[in-house]
C-alpha cells in the first residue's frame, strides 16, 4: 500500500476538497472581520483569524471522518466506490486522523481564549456522540430532514465559538447572531447543492436532496437558502455590496436553471460550482 500521505491526498480530493474549503473558510473569516470592524470592535491581529481558519478546517475534517465512520455500513452497500469502501484508507487511519484534528481544534481555541476552549470541547463532544447515534440521535437518523438540520447546526456553533475566541465574550450585539444564522443558511445551501445528483447517481437509500424532492425541488431549495442567508446578512445592519450580491444570485440562478431543466452530470457540477461562488460572493459582500 502506498504512503499514507499519498492516500490521504487522494481521499481529500474525493471526500474533503481542501482547495474549495480553503476558499470558503477564508471568505467566512473575511466576513467575520468585516462584522467585527463594522461594529467597532478593537482591531484583532491577523494571526488569530489564521489560527481560527486552521481550527475550523480541523473541525470540519473531524466531522467528515465522523460521518464516514458512522455511515460505513450504509456506504458499504450503497456507495462501494468511496475511498473507505474500496480500501484506499482504513477505519483505524481515519479514526486516528479524526481524533488528531479534534485535538488541534480544541488546542487552538484553548490557546486563544479559555471560554472558547470550553465551548469547543462541548462541540467536539457533541460530534463524537453523533458518531454513535445514541439517545435522541438514534431517533433522528431515519428522519432525513430533521437529522440533516441538526448535523448542520454544528456550523453555526463553530462560527459563534470563533466569535467567542475573538471577542472573549458571548455578550454580543444582534449583528453577530444574525451573521451566524446567515452562515448556517449558506452552509445548508452548499450541503443541498452537493447532494443535487443525476438520476444515475441516486441510490435506493435516498441520501440526496434530489432523491427526496426531485432536481427542480432541490434547485429551488438551494435558492431559498441563499435568500435566507442574504436576509440574515442584511439584518446585521451593515452595508452590503449589491454588485457582488447580484453577481452571486446571477451565477447561482444560471446553475440552478441548467440543473433543474436537465439534471445531467455536467449540470450538477455547474450547480455545485455556482453554489460555491455564491457562498464566497455573499461573504465578500460584507467585506467590500
Amino acid at each position: 500500500m502506498s504512503s499514507f500521505a499519498h492516500r490521504f491526498w487522494q481521499y481529500q480530493k474525493e471526500r474533503f476538497p481542501l482547495g474549495i474549503l480553503l476558499v470558503t473558510t477564508s471568505a467566512v473569516l473575511l466576513s467575520t472581520a468585516a462584522v467585527l470592524q463594522g461594529l467597532g470592535y478593537p482591531e484583532i491581529p491577523w494571526w488569530k483569524y489564521a489560527a481560527l481558519g486552521v481550527a475550523g478546517l480541523s473541525f470540519m475534517l473531524h466531522t467528515r471522518i465522523i460521518d464516514e465512520l458512522r455511515d460505513k455500513e450504509v456506504d458499504d452497500l450503497h456507495h462501494p466506490e468511496r475511498p473507505l469502501q474500496r480500501g484506499l484508507i482504513t477505519v483505524q487511519e481515519l479514526t486516528r486522523l479524526g481524533y488528531a484534528n479534534g485535538g488541534i481544534f480544541i488546542s487552538i481555541h484553548v490557546a486563544l481564549d479559555p471560554l472558547s476552549g470550553v465551548l469547543s470541547a462541548g462541540l467536539l463532544l457533541y460530534s463524537i456522540i453523533a458518531r454513535y447515534e445514541v439517545g435522541p440521535l438514534a431517533w433522528l437518523k431515519p428522519r432525513f430532514w430533521l437529522y440533516n438540520l441538526v448535523m448542520l447546526f454544528q456550523m453555526v456553533l463553530l462560527q459563534w465559538i470563533a466569535y467567542a475566541a475573538l471577542t472573549q465574550s458571548v455578550d454580543w450585539p444582534n449583528a453577530i447572531w444574525s451573521h451566524g444564522w446567515g452562515i448556517l443558511a449558506l452552509s445548508a445551501q452548499l450541503e443541498v447543492a452537493r447532494k443535487c445528483l443525476t438520476p444515475e447517481e441516486e441510490t435506493s437509500y435516498r441520501d440526496s436532496y434530489s432523491s427526496r424532492i426531485g432536481p427542480k425541488g432541490s434547485a429551488v431549495l438551494v435558492f431559498l437558502l441563499t435568500l435566507a442567508a442574504l436576509f440574515a446578512f442584511d439584518s446585521t445592519g451593515l452595508p452590503l455590496n449589491r454588485g457582488l450580491l447580484a453577481a452571486a444570485l446571477g451565477m447561482l440562478l444560471a446553475g440552478l436553471f441548467l440543473y433543474g431543466k436537465n439534471p445531467i452530470r455536467r449540470h450538477s457540477q455547474l450547480l455545485q460550482l455556482s453554489a460555491v461562488m455564491a457562498y464566497v460572493l455573499c461573504q465578500m459582500a460584507l467585506w467590500f
